[in-house]
C-alpha cells in the first residue's frame, strides 16, 4: 500500500488530542511532523487490513468514493471522464441533486470518505 493521503490529517487529528495546548502542529519541526505522519500512516495501513477502514484509492476504475458529511447526509462521487471535476451526488442518485464538493467545503460541510460503491 502506498502512502495513505490520509495520514497527515490523522496524524494532526493525534496531535491535538493528546497534546492538548501545546504547539500547533504547522509549527512543529518537519521531522517530527513526518516522522508522525508516518506513524499515522501505518496505523491507518493496519486499520485497513483489519477492516475497519476502506482502502484509501478505489479497488479498481468502477468504484467511486462514498462519503459522510457531519450532517449525516451520505454523497457519493459521480464519475466523469474530467479528473478535474468534482461532483458529488447525495445517495439517492437523481443527477440533477450533483453539487462540488468545493461548493460544500465552502458551505462548512466536512465529507469523510466512508467507502466505495459502483
Amino acid at each position: 500500500m502506498d502512502h495513505d493521503p490520509r495520514a497527515e490529517q490523522l496524524a494532526t487529528a493525534h496531535w491535538h488530542h493528546t497534546r492538548p495546548g501545546s504547539v500547533a502542529w504547522s509549527r512543529l519541526k518537519p521531522e517530527i511532523r513526518a516522522d508522525l505522519t508516518h506513524q499515522a500512516d501505518t496505523w491507518l495501513q493496519a486499520a485497513h487490513q483489519a477492516g475497519l477502514l476502506p482502502p484509501a484509492t478505489a479497488p479498481s476504475d468502477d468504484h467511486t468514493a462514498v462519503l459522510l458529511d457531519d450532517q449525516g447526509t451520505v454523497w457519493a462521487e459521480v464519475p466523469t471522464s474530467d479528473q478535474g471535476q468534482d461532483l458529488v451526488l447525495p445517495l439517492v442518485y437523481a443527477q440533477e441533486e450533483a453539487v462540488s464538493r468545493r461548493d460544500l467545503a465552502d458551505q462548512g460541510a466536512r465529507l469523510t470518505h466512508i467507502g466505495w460503491t459502483r
